[in-house]
């Protein structure tokens, strides 16, 4: 199972996480145009199961199929940059880590089914979480974090049972595959001195080591979703997300220095490769939305949605060979997230028989609840989504969507210092806005 997740996510190219902390909502072009207002309220195609599977028994009869790709291209800079190793007065050099975002290509897989008049069943192929920032070589951050990166890969079979012609109701169970990367400098120069020796200059990134840890995990959560229609305009959806815990295995591969490895600390077991694990608790949400058809080319949208980022407490690195580590500033890193809203409006207008154009505006909230806890791997900051899109009916058969996002994000103050035996500090401000594009294709059969 895991060899087949592992084939999957090469197509799961690199992320930065849109939606606040490291959760990803973008699963749907159609939802897009509308800053994914209303999402478990609506019935629009396929990609609706992700956000609440009761929404199935009210789609088009027969079955659907949706691929869709999205484009995610953000922007992240540390302007006024300063570094520093705590209790001493020198600064840490080097560059100010240029953009940190990355550009990616992701895609997202719905298929949908009628079993009889009033069940419907349906999977999802989606990303729910995800995380990439990387940062220049010899940045002044380096002993903090050089590159972040978290994929995962959820297959989420489902069901939906309409009830009568007011209420439904579904389910369905989340197998998510999860792999991480991090990465940072060592200050072995400090290290050495500390130890009576030399090998290089201390913070000099000429002759700085390096670690890298790779982790991943299969779990398992699951979905809950109802939906109600109390009249011919108006439907109500409310939909829950289960919390999954990853329990991340995998090695801490350190790469030594020159200068390192010719000192007394070279023939000892520090900075030698160990296995490792991390436990990562994902958080459940919970959405609530409405949709209300205003008039016959007019749909109005809604959305609220709770994430339990309290959950992410702590990020603990534990090592097969404790001693290898020492000194790599890996270990633990202490997050105390709070809990996040999302809230969202959009329209739906008719245009015509054929065509439905869209528009939206989301609200995220950060999770980081002060400078001190935003770190260089994830930045997080409170956004506004500023969305529109367009669907075409191309045929009775095909539909295609398309929707576009800009994503402003507040200024953000980090002044975060690592834990551990050696403590670095990185101050700064970070600057940063996203632009999303997805494009959507749905085929009935």
């Amino acid at each position: 199972m895991k060899n087949l997740f592992k084939v999957i996510i090469i197509f799961m190219m690199p992320i930065t996480a849109q939606a606040a902390g490291f959760a990803l909502a973008e699963q749907s072009a159609s939802g897009l145009g509308n800053a994914f207002a209303g999402m478990a309220a609506r019935s629009d195609d396929p990609s609706t199961q992700y956000y609440n599977p009761a929404t199935m028994v009210f789609m088009k009869k027969g079955t659907q199929l949706t691929v869709v790709g999205n484009v995610i291209a953000p922007r992240m800079t540390l302007d006024n940059a300063s570094a520093s190793r705590s209790g001493t007065p020198t600064p840490i050099s080097g560059n100010d880590g240029g953009n940190a975002g990355v550009v990616a290509i992701i895609p997202n897989f719905y298929l949908k089914t009628d079993l009889g008049d009033s069940v419907v069943l349906g999977v999802g192929v989606t990303t729910p979480f995800g995380l990439s920032t990387k940062y220049n070589d010899g940045w002044m951050g380096r002993y903090i974090a050089l590159e972040s990166k978290v994929e995962t890969i959820n297959v989420n079979p489902a069901a939906a049972w309409k009830i009568n012609e007011h209420f439904s109701v579904g389910g369905g169970v989340s197998v998510q595959y999860m792999r991480a990367k991090l990465t940072n400098a060592i200050d072995t120069g400090t290290i050495c001195a500390a130890n009576s020796t030399t090998c290089g200059t201390p913070g000099n990134a000429a002759t700085d080591s390096s670690v890298m840890l790779k982790g991943d995990d299969i779990s398992v959560g699951f979905n809950l979703g109802t939906v109600f229609k109390p009249d011919d305009q108006t439907t109500l959806g409310v939909a829950y997300r289960s919390k999954i815990q990853q329990n991340l295995r995998g090695t801490a591969t350190f790469t030594r220095s020159a200068l390192f490895n010719s000192s007394p600390l070279g023939g000892t077991q520090l900075f030698t490769q160990s296995g490792m694990g991390t436990q990562l608790n994902l958080p459940e949400n919970i959405e609530f939305s409405g949709a209300f058809q205003a008039s016959p080319k007019l749909e109005l949208l809604a959305s609220g949605t709770w994430t339990n980022w309290s959950r992410f407490k702590d990020l603990n690195i534990n090592f097969d060979t404790p001693a290898a580590a020492a000194g790599s500033a890996t270990s633990t890193t202490s997050e105390n997230w709070n809990n996040s809203w999302r809230y969202s409006v959009g329209t739906n207008y008719k245009y015509s028989s054929s065509v439905v154009l869209r528009t939206g505006v989301a609200y995220d909230q950060t999770v980081i609840p002060d400078s001190q806890h935003r770190t260089p791997r994830i930045p997080d900051q409170s956004r506004t989504w500023i969305s529109l899109g367009a669907g075409w009916a191309l045929s009775p058969k095909n539909t295609l969507d398309v929707g576009y996002a800009h994503l402003f994000i507040k200024s953000a103050a980090t002044n975060n210092t690592s834990e551990g035996s050696l403590q670095y500090n990185i101050r700064g401000d970070y600057s940063s806005s996203v632009d999303l594009l997805s494009v959507q294709l749905t085929h009935s059969f």
